[in-house]
């Protein structure tokens, strides 16, 4: 049987989330029945990053439902690991944890989603976490596992496209401004840009595919334009050819219309990074 016990929460990060949060955070009850939501699991094999660091794989299974309950991203998961107390409460962390890599995260769903055991594992965790949730006057999140991991891949992946956008927008705008000046959208301005850092994501699905349907838009219509422009060093700047890349791995054309590869975790090239050394290190493993 896998141990997939914790370590006990740090003294310093105890306090600290208690004196901001009060014990009835959704997150330290969490944190306090974390021992209860994984006793006896289904032994299970970990994907090769984690040989040798299985109680690593509890923390992975925990963000991933995290993800669920707030509709967050890879990258704002990341984030909310090296800042955020209440989480870092949840799964027994030191207030100093310098976190995990946010391709890490998209590689642990991709092993769920192909290992029985994890998925089996993973509904599970969902409902003991339901019951204890409920105890608490919270609503329960959903119990199925693909579904939970789904909706965090999709929200990933739309900010993953968005975020792409964005940072070959800004390269063109180091590189010619002039020229994307007189290429850019109207609608550009307010989508994308210095003002907008971030994408509301918590939305349906129908208007997670229209927004994922018009960032695809936008990035053809960039494509295009610099292939016809008269700067052929535009071409080549990292943040274009990344451009295209994303493109072609997150978009398809069907009957000459552009399509978003809508149910495509296990397909996308968004992950290939371990899981950060630190996660060896939390648990002297």
């Amino acid at each position: 049987m896998n141990k997939t016990q914790l370590p006990r929460i740090p003294p310093e990060t105890a306090s600290a989330a208690r004196a901001i949060f009060g014990r009835n955070n959704l997150y330290l009850v969490i944190g306090d029945h974390i021992d209860e939501l994984f006793a006896g699991l289904i032994p299970y094999n970990p994907p090769d990053y984690f040989k040798g660091s299985k109680q690593t794989v509890p923390i992975f299974w925990m963000v991933t439902i995290f993800q669920y309950l707030e509709s967050i991203p890879d990258q704002q998961a990341a984030d909310a690991i090296r800042k955020r107390i209440d989480w870092k409460y949840a799964l027994h962390l030191p207030i100093d944890y310098p976190g995990l890599g946010a391709e890490s995260f998209c590689e642990f769903r991709k092993w769920m989603l192909v290992e029985p055991t994890g998925l089996r594992n993973l509904q599970v965790v969902l409902a003991r976490l339901s019951e204890v949730i409920d105890l608490n006057g919270k609503s329960s999140p959903s119990q199925d596992p693909q579904q939970v991991i789904i909706a965090v891949c999709q929200n990933s992946r739309l900010a993953k496209i968005w975020e792409t956008l964005n940072r070959a927008l800004e390269a063109l705008a180091i590189k010619n401004p002039d020229w994307l000046l007189t290429t850019s959208l109207p609608h550009w301005y307010k989508r994308y840009g210095h003002n907008q850092k971030s994408i509301n994501l918590r939305v349906d699905d129908l208007e997670k595919i229209t927004l994922a349907l018009a960032i695809g838009a936008d990035g053809e219509y960039l494509q295009k334009a610099i292939s016809q422009a008269s700067d052929l060093a535009l071409t080549k700047l990292p943040e274009i050819l990344e451009l295209r890349r994303v493109w072609d791995d997150q978009f398809e054309n069907i009957e000459g219309k552009l399509a978003w590869r809508e149910n495509y975790c296990a397909g996308c090239s968004f992950s290939g990074v371990s899981a950060h050394p630190s996660a060896q290190e939390t648990y002297n493993l």
